[in-house]
């Protein structure tokens, strides 16, 4: 297995990237009992177009979880951390946050998951993130930020 960012631009990367993004989403939509989750729906065009940096992990060439992030001088925010289902409970989403909190030492990481995503706030607990505001984009859909301060 090997790290490296992705070329969002190619087309077979992104197309993977969203692949692995609608099937991690429809998981997370069901614990979440919210089915109307924004990246379940987004386009290639949006893959190609998204902001910041992408990291993923691949088996040989085929991509099997990837997270970017945006960083700026003192934060960084992590918007899509998705991880075939095949491979849930790999530790692939604990090396892709490693990866990202060893790059940006010494800055304010934060990322948002399901008030009802106990897998993710396990996993954010258990790598020091700690949660640090609640808020409802939705009616009936809770959020948490969890931020980690290195």
């Amino acid at each position: 297995m090997q790290l490296q960012e992705i070329p969002i631009k190619q087309f077979d990367q992104a197309q993977q990237m969203l692949e692995i993004q609608r099937n991690a989403y429809a998981v997370e939509a069901e614990l979440l009992g919210f089915d109307e989750i924004p990246a379940r729906y987004e386009t290639i065009d949006v893959i190609q177009n998204l902001p910041g940096t992408s990291y993923g992990l691949y088996i040989e060439e085929r991509l099997i979880g990837f997270v970017t992030y945006e960083a700026s001088e003192k934060t960084v925010e992590i918007t899509k951390l998705c991880i075939d289902p095949t491979y849930f409970r790999s530790r692939l989403a604990t090396t892709l946050l490693d990866h990202v909190l060893s790059v940006h030492e010494g800055r304010l990481v934060y990322v948002h998951t399901g008030k009802h995503n106990g897998p993710a706030k396990r996993l954010y607990t258990k790598l020091g993130f700690e949660p640090s505001a609640e808020f409802e984009p939705e009616p009936g859909v809770t959020l948490i930020r969890f931020t980690h301060a290195s």
